[in-house]
């Protein structure tokens, strides 16, 4: 078995048993939901995303978040795909029932185009009972994959809000 695939295993590992141990004292994994509009510009032209996330909370601070997004450009065709990524935060009081979230991970973006790329991401959400508004940077690595698109910094919006459940 080779290097990478075995820390991937063990990385899996981890995590089920952080979301197992947390699921028996604190009510997790909950899974919340989220729409979005992102906006930036890349060397094929300006872009705008259409978002839909499906975010897992294996723990306050571990989120395990799956997004599936329609991009429409100005200079290209438009296409599809499915981010996923992990993030790691902490929840600051702000209120009685507010609260501020920032956040950062690394994920890895599937597209339609077969343009696929890993990316770092990093941004705040503010919570006020199930509610949640946030903004957000996302950062495509397309040079790490030997892609013909350039590195892309995409800025967005989203608000959502929450379901609770456990596995």
């Amino acid at each position: 078995m080779n290097v990478r695939l075995r820390s991937i295993i063990l990385f899996s590992v981890m995590i089920t048993a952080f979301a197992g141990v947390s699921a028996a004292g604190d009510s997790y994994p909950q899974f919340s939901y989220d729409l979005g509009a992102a906006s930036g510009i890349s060397n094929v032209g300006a872009f705008v995303e259409i978002q839909a996330g499906l975010n897992t909370h294996f723990l306050t601070w571990l989120t395990w978040r799956n997004s599936g997004f329609y991009r429409i450009q100005s200079e290209s065709d438009d296409f599809f795909g499915l981010d996923t990524s992990l993030l790691a935060g902490h929840r600051f009081s702000v209120g009685e029932r507010s609260s501020l979230r920032p956040q950062a991970g690394v994920g890895y973006r599937f597209t339609s185009i077969a343009e696929h790329a890993p990316f770092a991401e990093a941004g705040i959400v503010f919570h006020s009972g199930s509610f949640t508004v946030g903004a957000n940077l996302k950062y495509l690595f397309y040079d790490l994959v030997d892609q013909p698109r350039g590195n892309e910094l995409i800025y967005g919006i989203n608000a959502s809000g929450r379901m609770r459940g456990t596995f």
